[in-house]
């Protein structure tokens, strides 16, 4: 059967989350009814990553199989077609038979976005975790994140009972970034642990608020840190998953996205 990679864009808000839950509209369980009803029997969607609840993405990427062969840009058009509201498939290719979105990739890429003015546009307002009032110094985030970087053990950053088998996970970039209210944290690994990204950003908001020193940040990968002393959890609302990186050329000028 022929095998074909898709990269989708979706509004988490709307949904459970990625995987297929029995509480609610999942975005995998929207995308493999659609695939399903086009191919005329059941298609199993396989994603790069398992985004949480309300957690966002622009680039999320997908693979699966369908019982006979489409031109990429024509099932792209009958996926989107047929897709609920809040998700799109931005890119659709045919790739090759052994490819798997998720054991394939090489490199994930997480963006948090914080919104610090005032006041607030409503059309960005979901979109965004909009930090009220409060003295914050970015300036000491971003010597923070430096040591964020590299192989390290994440499991003081997820829920005990998610901690899986192997916590280590490298990364390969940490920046915080700002223009004007709008602040972002840009993170590059090699996997992420659930909910760390957002536990990562409450860390560094109590180094933003000055209650903790930048080089806080090393004492919670030792063993005996007392997770009492750690940041809050921010919300899923302003997570977005932006890009999955894989060893080879997926996509090409005919099936791009902008």
């Amino acid at each position: 059967m022929p095998r074909y990679a898709a990269e989708l864009s979706y509004n988490g808000g709307l949904y459970c989350g990625w995987q297929v839950q029995p509480n609610g509209p999942s975005v995998q369980e929207s995308v493999e009814t659609v695939l399903s009803m086009l191919n005329k029997e059941p298609v199993s969607v396989i994603g790069a990553g398992r985004t949480d609840s309300g957690v966002h993405a622009k680039g999320q990427v997908c693979s699966f199989d369908m019982s006979k062969e489409w031109d990429g840009l024509r099932l792209l058009m009958a996926l989107n077609s047929n897709l609920p509201q809040g998700i799109s498939a931005m890119r659709l290719t045919k790739a090759r038979p052994d490819f798997h979105a998720r054991y394939d990739a090489l490199k994930r890429e997480y963006i948090y976005f914080l919104w610090t003015g005032k006041t607030i546009y409503p059309h960005i307002a979901p979109f965004v975790h909009w930090i009220r009032g409060g003295k914050h110094d970015w300036d000491r985030v971003t010597e923070a994140c430096r040591f964020l970087e590299g192989e390290h053990d994440f499991s003081k950053f997820c829920p005990v009972s998610n901690i899986p088998d192997d916590p280590v996970r490298t990364m390969y970039k940490v920046r915080l970034r700002r223009r004007g209210p709008l602040v972002w944290l840009r993170l590059v690994g090699s996997g992420f642990l659930t909910n760390m990204v957002r536990a990562i950003m409450g860390d560094l908001e109590l180094v933003a608020k000055g209650e903790r020193e930048p080089e806080w940040i090393k004492s919670l990968f030792e063993p005996d840190f007392d997770k009492s002393f750690a940041g809050r959890t921010f919300p899923p609302n302003g997570l977005f998953l932006w890009r999955i990186e894989y060893g080879e050329p997926l996509w090409n000028s005919h099936n791009g996205a902008l």
